[in-house]
């Protein structure tokens, strides 16, 4: 089928889901828009929340949704109603089916909704303009300027990171029990390939129990003049993300 984004061509990709079952799901590979028919997200395992981020993350980068205005239904002639709704104290949202058939999300609303991406607060916002001037929205692509903004001006997405406390806690619970491979902690590995590429990090708080325990933020290496450079940092999360779980070997 179509996608509702940008009408290109959905795959159907078959993910982990709870209790040893399933899950098809529909992905398309131009903007990384999600189809889920009815229930479909509910029933995805914490492994399989990350085998669909590798999924699509891993084959680019980050995606920009068209934005097209209205959408319809893949499975019918039926407008997509907008629907705003709360999932592990994240605001997220969706496009629903009003025929029941399913909805469409986006891939960063889908980071939201598995709390794994979550907004800056506002100490993380002044220390990150000390660094830069611009972020890319992770939903669209729109700039976002830090100096007075908070939210993408064009979809009203907010500024949003990849939060290190819940991808943690998303891949503990896909870890299996007495498997030797899964033996190095998800933290541990993600610091050795923060180190390991030069990127830099800061934190919000200045006291060590602060600093032990505080969400990093991750930039680009320190020999990139961040100033002059527009991020997106669901991206650049995204690809410590991607070589933590390569390098846990855990799941793929």
């Amino acid at each position: 089928m179509k996608c509702p984004e940008c009408k290109q061509p959905m795959l159907e990709r078959a993910f982990e889901g709870r209790n040893g079952t399933r899950v098809t799901i529909d992905v398309c590979q131009e903007c990384g828009g999600l189809w889920f028919d009815t229930h479909e997200s509910l029933r995805l395992s914490p492994t399989g929340t990350l085998q669909l981020f590798r999924a699509v993350y891993g084959q680019r980068g980050s995606y920009h949704p068209r934005r097209s205005g209205t959408l319809s239904c893949p499975r019918g002639d039926e407008k997509l109603a907008l629907v705003h709704d709360m999932a592990h104290g994240h605001r997220f949202q969706y496009s629903r089916c009003p025929q029941q058939h399913g909805h469409f999300i986006t891939f960063f609303q889908f980071l939201r909704e598995k709390g794994l991406a979550r907004e800056l607060n506002p100490k993380e916002q002044a220390e990150l303009r000390k660094h830069v001037d611009t972020l890319l929205c992770s939903d669209c692509g729109e700039p976002v300027r830090l100096a007075n903004m908070t939210t993408c001006a064009r979809c009203r997405a907010p500024l949003s990171l990849l939060d290190p406390a819940c991808v943690e806690t998303t891949i503990r619970g896909a870890q299996q029990p007495g498997d030797s491979r899964r033996d190095v902690a998800p933290e541990v590995a993600a610091r050795l390939l923060m180190a390991n590429q030069g990127t830099k990090q800061f934190r919000p708080n200045a006291s060590a129990h602060a600093q032990a325990t505080a969400p990093v933020i991750i930039l680009p290496s320190e020999q990139v003049s961040t100033k002059s450079e527009t991020l997106d940092l669901i991206a650049t999360g995204g690809e410590l993300l991607v070589h933590a779980l390569e390098l846990l070997n855990l799941i793929f």
